[in-house]
């Protein structure tokens, strides 16, 4: 049974910096709770309040086995500054304290025990997993002139939105002449073109996955993401409004106009017709 929990978490991608102390005596929780702007303004003290449902809340963290599931360090393999930064000092009674921290990266069950901390009163710990980084690969066979003949070439345009690095990444690469790529630095642009796949559900509830064969000829895209978690997931379609969302073409034309209206095949409007055009992400 616990006997002693002290959380803090805080970082630019959090809302808000927090501490939270669950404290047990005579078999009874006493629970304090904190939130502020930055790390350095949380108090060292805080002033704690018995727990009415204090045992079910106690029966409710026990089944995450914190003591023996989670390991000490939780590292992303390439930290940022950015990065969602976390301490936990976790004791049972009659058992050495454990002390663990993270940065970028968390235990499994991670999501179930910030819910069990929202569980206590004036805790409210936003569930931060927004879209971190995605990738686009459109492949698609188009014709190709040169000089009098015309013949068949595989086209490959690769665009990433990155939110930890503030990038668009686009590349084109034409099959036998060569790869042109663009970088764009654009931190207000980038978060906001995420939220709108985010928020909007964009990709991840409404893009109808496809099993493509190898040699698919007709345009199709491969979709990578990442969110804060740093767990990954994708899809591959077809790249026509069919298999797209409805709203693809306002994304695109917003996507478009911030790269300052760049030519390719990936922003081909005409593919995917905007009801509304005053509409916008």
């Amino acid at each position: 049974m616990l006997e002693h929990l002290c959380f803090t978490m805080g970082g630019p991608l959090t809302e808000g910096c927090w501490k939270v102390e669950a404290v047990v005596r005579e078999r009874r929780v006493y629970i304090g709770a904190a939130r502020a702007d930055e790390m350095e303004n949380l108090p060292e003290e805080l002033p704690r309040e018995e727990l009415p449902s204090g045992r079910r809340w106690l029966r409710k963290l026990d089944k995450l086995a914190i003591a023996q599931r989670w390991r000490s360090h939780f590292r992303a393999d390439e930290p940022l500054a950015a990065d969602t930064k976390w301490t936990l000092l976790y004791k049972e009674i009659g058992r050495p304290a454990r002390h663990i921290e993270g940065r970028g990266a968390f235990p499994e069950n991670w999501a179930t025990f910030i819910d069990c901390l929202n569980d206590l009163p004036d805790v409210s710990i936003r569930q931060e997993n927004h879209l971190e980084q995605i990738r686009f690969l459109l492949i698609e066979t188009v014709p190709f002139r040169q000089g009098r003949k015309q013949t068949m070439i595989e086209l490959r345009e690769k665009l990433v939105l990155d939110r930890r690095k503030r990038m668009i990444l686009y590349n084109r690469h034409k099959e036998d002449f060569g790869t042109e790529r663009h970088a764009y630095e654009m931190p207000q642009s980038v978060s906001r073109l995420l939220d709108a796949l985010d928020h909007g559900g964009l990709f991840e509830t409404r893009i109808k996955a496809r099993n493509l064969k190898p040699d698919e000829k007709s345009a199709h895209l491969v979709i990578h993401w990442q969110r804060h978690d740093r767990l990954e997931a994708g899809c591959i379609c077809h790249y026509d409004a069919e298999d797209m969302p409805e709203n693809w073409g306002v994304f695109l034309a917003a996507l478009h106009e911030a790269m300052g209206g760049i030519h390719g095949r990936f922003f081909a409007m005409n593919r995917f017709p905007v009801a509304d055009p005053q509409a916008g992400i």
